[in-house]
């Protein structure tokens, strides 16, 4: 939250308004599934207005739903709860006073994508699905925002060139799921921070992808 201040602040001072494009990463709720700790989720409430009125084109919450993937969740697991989050947010954010297209643009969903390339692919294309109803019963159907990153957990740390396909296939999967943004994780992630070469390589993947 601190971080996401500080940011703010520096836009004003350079008078980015509108021409802002990002996402400040604010998720009570995913601190809480990875440590068991943090704020409530109202927490988000005073930037995420702040954002509405002065910063259209930035999301100031994200629904990650990586903790849980993390843990071992299926993947309709990872789409309850990544709903669930949503609505809770949605919640708190109207709840202040903003009407549901401007709380729901404030939200970016986030969702682990694999090597598993068809459940990947339906995963994005059902978490869109169950959004736009969920929006729906609250007044109007709402696309969601997605940013596909490719699960931690499928990265070997033996023999770590191979995370060059799993990367790869899942970057597919993203991009043909219909994910707005992707994450490539570098193939040597597993092993500690990743070198030049790697971060390279991993931008390259989608670089190809996208020509392909």
């Amino acid at each position: 939250k601190a971080a996401a201040a500080a940011f703010l602040e520096l836009a004003r001072e350079r008078d980015a308004g509108a021409g802002l494009l990002g996402t400040l990463g604010l998720d009570p709720v995913g601190r809480r599934a990875r440590t068991g700790e943090g704020p409530d989720v109202d927490d988000v409430v005073p930037t995420a207005t702040a954002v509405s009125s002065e910063f259209p084109r930035v999301r100031a919450v994200v629904v990650d739903a990586l903790p849980v993937h993390g843990a071992g969740a299926s993947d309709a697991q990872e789409l309850g709860f990544s709903l669930a989050a949503g609505v809770a947010y949605l919640r708190a954010l109207t709840g202040a006073a903003l009407d549901l297209a401007t709380a729901a643009g404030l939200l970016e969903f986030r969702y682990a994508a694999t090597a598993e390339q068809f459940p990947t692919i339906a995963k994005l294309r059902a978490a869109r699905r169950l959004w736009s109803r969920v929006t729906e019963a609250s007044g109007q159907p709402l696309p969601q925002f997605q940013h596909a990153v490719c699960s931690p957990s499928m990265l070997t740390r033996r023999d770590v060139h191979g995370n060059l396909l799993r990367g790869t296939v899942a970057c597919f999967a993203a991009g043909v799921g219909g994910a707005d943004a992707v994450t490539v994780a570098p193939f040597d992630a597993a092993v500690g921070e990743p070198d030049t070469f790697s971060r390279r390589i991993a931008r390259n993947t989608q670089s190809l992808l996208v020509q392909e």
